[in-house]
């Protein structure tokens, strides 16, 4: 059996102060051997005295807590919560899940311990990432701290105004990329630091693989037909039709036309490349794939880890596509992973963006959800917490055509 982490579960969207969907943890849990903190969120201010909710995989046989890789919790019963009694500060704590002594998978995140005084936390990027220009910073605040400034390398880059909800964001531009650069964020007495290090600018191939794309996902009926349906623990692919792949059925539909987002748009690219495969009389493969590399192809597309690109790793692994970066070179029919600050995933296809005064604040997409009944349109906001979008863990793909494809081998 192969196992997938699943990143769909979407929140149901209230204007922009949506929250996530009841119940959807287990969704996005993904694979036997798999742990997930379920609360508190990445990023999250808790008290000294706390708790670790999670979920794991049936395979897993114990858990260990780490906070800034030292034990400090663990438990045999698994019933999904750990009591934890850290000092003031930051941590970045590690959810171990074990089988005997084999260690299987972790889950990590950055919590601040407050004892109720002022407090700064960069919620995004995550210490040590790379990033894309324009770096978008994250940030919440104690409720006494109503500016916080940022700094990297000793120079002011802006301030964010977080009165009121205790919150906000700021992109910025940087001039040199491709090394590390210290940022410090500053609101009164509180202050927090990490590192990120900015990745140089790329320029995208053009694409008409995207118009098949846009036009097969056109061919969905958005009124419930094509149902939401993710069975836990199941190897079922997620398509709501048989996928054939060199005479060979390499996924089974499903009997009522049901899918998840992984699943379904993984469906939409075999479509669109099939119809390319003909039209240009390909060789009936992608890219020379046998089966076996198609299911590892899949098996990328469905995201391997917590908080992982998926469809970009898919096609860049095997020649067929590219991984896009820069926000202002995302095109219709692009292929989108993304992950919320509360943890959860969803894979899409991006449709455009959202705008609020001249600036990005989201984005609008088609994949198939609960909120809309299935296949349909949908739309989600950047933030800094909860279950807004994180907007550095935001990966585009975008498909080539044959005439573009790379070898891999």
């Amino acid at each position: 059996m192969l196992y997938f982490l699943l990143a769909c579960p979407e929140p149901e969207n209230e204007g922009k102060n949506h929250e996530a969907e009841a119940g959807n943890e287990e969704d996005y849990l993904g694979g036997a051997e798999a742990v997930r903190v379920t609360a508190p969120a990445n990023g999250e201010t808790v008290a000294s005295t706390f708790t670790v909710s999670y979920r794991v995989g049936e395979a897993v046989t114990s858990v260990e807590l780490l906070a800034n890789d030292e034990p400090v919790a663990s438990a045999t019963d698994l019933d999904g919560s750990l009591v934890v009694t850290l000092d003031e500060g930051k941590y970045e704590l590690a959810l171990v899940g074990l089988d005997g002594s084999d260690e299987l998978s972790r889950d990590t995140l950055s919590v601040r311990v407050s004892d109720g005084g002022s407090w700064v936390t960069i919620t995004s990027p995550s210490d040590g990432a790379e990033v894309a220009n324009p770096v978008t910073f994250t940030v919440t605040s104690s409720s006494d701290v109503g500016v916080v400034e940022l700094i990297a390398d000793g120079w002011s880059i802006g301030t964010i105004d977080t009165e009121g909800d205790g919150e906000g964001t700021l992109s910025y531009t940087f001039s040199g990329t491709g090394y590390a650069r210290e940022i410090q964020a500053v609101g009164g007495t509180a202050t927090d630091e990490i590192s990120v290090t900015v990745t140089p600018e790329e320029t995208p191939s053009e694409s008409t693989f995207n118009d098949l794309v846009v036009k097969y996902l056109e061919t969905y009926p958005t009124d419930g037909t094509n149902g939401y349906y993710w069975p836990s623990g199941s190897d079922w692919a997620g398509t709501t039709r048989d996928i054939w792949y060199l005479d060979t059925l390499v996924a089974e539909g499903d009997p009522e036309g049901r899918c998840y987002c992984v699943g379904l748009t993984w469906e939409v690219y075999m479509r669109a490349w099939e119809e390319v495969d003909q039209s240009t009389g390909g060789d009936g493969s992608i890219n020379g794939m046998s089966v076996d590399d198609l299911y590892t192809f899949r098996v990328d597309w469905f995201v391997r880890e917590v908080d992982g690109p998926g469809p970009s790793v898919a096609m860049e692994n095997y020649g067929v596509g590219e991984e896009i970066t820069d926000y202002n070179k995302f095109q219709p029919g692009d292929f989108l992973q993304f992950w919320r600050h509360s943890g959860s995933g969803h894979n899409v296809i991006f449709v455009d963006w959202l705008e609020q005064g001249g600036e990005i604040v989201g984005f609008e997409y088609w994949s198939t959800q609960s909120s809309t009944d299935g296949v349909g349109y949908n739309h989600e906001y950047f933030g800094s917490s909860g279950s807004y979008v994180d907007p550095n863990l935001v990966y585009a793909a975008r498909g080539w055509m044959p005439d573009t494809w790379e070898a891999w081998r």
